[in-house]
């Protein structure tokens, strides 16, 4: 005879197990992967706030850093997400200093965006685009002025025409395509700019930028004046030198010879010389005319032929011819002293 069936009996810790719902197995305390990116993305969104926070600097109202602090929010903005733009945006309110902060006081501000084009109407160049461009097509470098003054120049106007490009009411997909010309622009113009003898040597080597042909043109200018002073002090040198001598001569006494008192050699010439003795009279002892020649010579000789006691005979005024190797007494004795001795 068959028994009743068997039923079977569940231990209470199983059914424990199966039916408390506070215990579940281990597979399903595991985190699963999207919790893990969740935490993962918190860390790095705390992260990336404390980077966006650095691109903030202080801004003081000044007009030559307003394109900076612009390009800096904005890029930080940018980057931020929707829960962190409005920390970010009171952030860069705080940053406000001086001019900037007492300008801005006065208005609220919802957004970036509305304190963007506020700062531009307040402190952005007012110059219009077509007068910065004509600043850039007159540039010309000055006949003493060096190279790092005229590309600095020349960078300053391209820099307001940049700031004028950005801070525009330009489209946004016409802004690369006019930043790049006006870079080309500004290189032409510095080439054009440069004087002629740095112009064609940079030209000829063909720079890509602004920046390459600054280089070159510094390079060229460095060169060109290290030459001009090796030739100035070349040609320099002998005048140098005389002064040296001259220096000597007042200090040690000695001859002090230059280019126009240079002495010269003795060469035979027929010209009677500066150096020869000049003449001089042994009757008159003067200078200036032999004994021949001495007019008071022959006065006296023709006066002492006429005298009464000679025969009272006149004789025509006679002048022997007169050599070197007269006689001593007419060359020593005037005819005062002969008449004496008579």
């Amino acid at each position: 005879m068959l028994g009743p069936p068997k039923v079977e009996e569940t231990s209470p810790e199983k059914s424990d197990e199966s039916t408390d719902p506070k215990v579940q197995p281990k597979s399903s305390r595991q985190p699963s992967p999207s919790s893990r990116s969740t935490r993962s993305k918190s860390k790095t969104t705390e992260m990336d706030i404390n980077a966006l926070l650095k691109f903030i600097k202080p801004y003081d109202g000044s007009r030559e850093n307003l394109n900076a602090f612009i390009i800096k929010c904005t890029n930080a903005m940018d980057l931020a997400s929707d829960i962190q733009k409005p920390m970010l945006f009171k952030y860069i309110v705080n940053s406000l200093e001086g001019k900037a902060a007492t300008t801005c006081a006065i208005k609220e501000f919802s957004d970036w965006s509305q304190l963007k084009d506020f700062l531009k109407t307040q402190f952005s160049e007012h110059k219009h685009y077509t007068h910065l461009l004509t600043e850039l097509q007159e540039s010309r470098q000055g006949v003493n002025e060096p190279v790092s003054q005229f590309s600095l120049r020349v960078e300053t106007s391209l820099f307001n025409l940049l700031t004028e490009i950005s801070l525009g009411n330009y489209p946004q997909k016409e802004i690369p395509g006019r930043i790049a010309s006006t870079e080309d622009l500004a290189l032409h113009h510095f080439l054009m700019g440069l004087l002629p003898r740095l112009s064609n040597l940079v030209r000829a080597r063909n720079p890509k930028n602004l920046n390459s042909a600054v280089n070159l043109a510094m390079s060229e200018e460095k060169i060109q004046n290290s030459q001009f002073t090796k030739r100035h002090t070349s040609q320099g040198q002998p005048h140098s030198n005389n002064k040296s001598q001259n220096t000597q001569s007042s200090s040690g006494g000695k001859p002090n010879y230059n280019s126009q008192n240079k002495p010269y050699p003795n060469y035979p010439s027929n010209s009677h010389s500066s150096k020869q003795p000049s003449l001089f009279c042994r009757y008159c002892k003067a200078t200036g005319h032999e004994i021949k020649d001495c007019e008071l010579r022959i006065t006296n000789n023709n006066r002492r032929n006429q005298k009464p006691g000679n025969g009272n005979h006149s004789y025509p005024n006679r002048v022997s011819h007169v050599t070197e190797h007269t006689d001593d007494r007419d060359d020593d004795y005037p005819v005062e002293l002969e008449s004496l001795n008579e």
